[in-house]
């Protein structure tokens, strides 16, 4: 046997499992809908074989399409492209649903592939690692970089944008190609895979807000009397802002109420204020939460308060640009939707500038929720309600109204949401105006940031309460226009 011969022989093998891999493929042969699991886990460049990526791409490609998977379609549509026999045969393919184990385990076999996978890009990585380290011209700073890269490896997919295994689209193909619509976890609060920021002033009920949002998911339909579950979902909660006891103090008094009898306990997790802190930042409580987020599988995660677990500067652009980018990493792996409660610092300003430190925070966020004009009413020494307007803009669907939050815990409904509108009727507003007026005396008449006002102000018109007297020649929104309330100095 020659040198070169027998190095081939003894290099060892890449990771792989390649009847794992036929077991994904023969479970899709089998029941189409266990692709879907499979997809959600390993991607076409997870599998080593080469016919097994021509295969799960068509099916892929088959099931985007809306057209059944079996054993004829599928050779029908490789042999199409001329990819059959590149692909196994029809006799390959044939084989791969013979002495199948039970379909139901196909998440099983999938994550077997996809860490065999990672395995083999870190064979990868090191490979290069070593090579760039032998070069005289090497830089640490590189190294290190690709070191932190490797470390991060795990068991996430490469997501694939639409589902049919591409990255790049010619423009017929995108034009043509159905696109997933974002799931709304909560309708018009908090959808599937998306980044949420809650900004509030201290002690202004966002705990109670995130705690409610966290135990009423596990039940699904109506949820605080104007928010709509469509689906029970699970939801960690991460809150370092208070003691333990105060947290577990306010569960209590929500299991107490008709309102959270149904609640799953077993439906939702809590990470309580650990020791030394919480600090986002660092590898190792990365790499914590997302060991956790495995374990328990939810689909929303949720940091209750910023400042408790980054220990950086929020007036920093470039600060927060990086604390942005861990939790999109964070986000991605582990394929959950992310919330952050944050404090605001700027009182009157718009949803968009109020939130503490530098800008790059909002503009990150798909979804801000604003908590803000708290206000408590002392009925005995025993008995308080307390009230706070929640303002919600939403960039991916339709946002839900201005509303108002009230905890009132000797109430059935503890907490419960209410239309702002309720508060201050159209008489009333009608009083505090004159017979014309802008967006902006609307605003003072409301005492509403200037975000809630156009809102309002589109559905004043939309109801025909409300009509434009003159154009605006300022701003997108004519600032200057005025308006005036139908049949008003007639």
């Amino acid at each position: 046997m020659t040198a070169p011969a027998r190095k081939q022989e003894e290099a060892p093998q890449l990771p792989a499992n390649i009847e794992a891999e036929r077991a994904i493929l023969g479970a899709i042969l089998m029941d189409n809908k266990a692709l879907a699991a499979a997809a959600a886990i390993v991607s076409t460049v997870d599998f080593y074989h080469v016919h097994h990526k021509k295969i799960f791409l068509r099916m892929v490609e088959m099931n985007q399409a809306g057209a059944p998977i079996d054993l004829v379609t599928l050779c029908e549509a490789l042999s199409r492209d001329a990819q059959l026999e590149g692909a196994g045969g029809a006799h390959y393919i044939a084989s791969l649903a013979t002495g199948m184990p039970k379909v139901s385990n196909v998440e099983h076999y999938a994550r077997i592939v996809r860490e065999k996978a990672v395995l083999r890009a870190l064979v990868y990585a090191g490979d290069k690692l070593r090579e760039q380290a032998l070069d005289p011209q090497a830089k640490l700073e590189d190294l290190q970089q690709m070191i932190t890269g490797m470390s991060a490896a795990g068991p996430e997919t490469q997501k694939i944008v639409g589902g049919n295994g591409h990255l790049f689209y010619s423009g017929r193909e995108f034009l043509t190609t159905v696109f997933p619509v974002p799931e709304q976890l909560i309708e018009g609060l908090i959808f599937k895979h998306g980044s949420h920021v809650m900004i509030a002033m201290p002690h202004h009920l966002k705990s109670w807000f995130t705690l409610a949002l966290t135990m009423g998911a596990t039940v699904g339909g109506e949820l605080l009397g104007g928010l709509v579950v469509p689906r029970p979902f699970r939801t960690m909660l991460v809150t370092v802002e208070d003691f333990p006891n105060e947290v577990q103090w306010r569960m209590q008094q929500l299991l107490l109420r008709k309102q959270f009898a149904n609640v799953d306990l077993d439906g939702f997790s809590i990470l309580p204020r650990p020791h030394g802190g919480l600090d986002l930042m660092q590898e190792s409580w990365l790499q914590t939460l997302l060991r956790k987020i495995d374990e328990f599988k939810p689909e929303h995660l949720i940091f209750d308060v910023l400042r408790r677990l980054f220990r950086g500067d929020i007036n920093s652009p470039e600060q927060m640009a990086a604390l942005c980018e861990q939790v999109d990493r964070l986000r991605d792996r582990a394929d959950v939707a992310t919330t952050i409660v944050h404090h605001e610092n700027r009182k009157g300003e718009d949803i968009l500038r109020a939130s503490a430190g530098s800008f790059n925070l909002p503009g990150w966020a798909n979804v801000l929720v604003r908590f803000s004009r708290k206000v408590t009413d002392v009925i005995d020494k025993d008995h308080e309600i307390s009230h706070v307007e929640i303002e919600v803009d939403h960039k991916f669907a339709r946002s839900l109204e201005p509303s108002r939050m009230v905890l009132d815990l000797a109430s059935e409904t503890p907490l419960r949401l209410e239309p702002l509108e309720d508060l201050l009727g159209l008489q009333q507003i009608r009083d505090r105006l004159g017979i014309d007026w802008t967006a902006r005396d609307l605003g003072e008449a409301l005492d509403v940031p200037k975000t809630s006002v156009l809102r309002r102000l589109q559905k004043f018109l939309k109801a025909g309460v409300v009509e434009k007297v003159t154009g605006g020649k300022r701003g997108r929104t004519g600032g200057l226009a005025r308006y005036r309330f139908v049949g008003e100095g007639e």
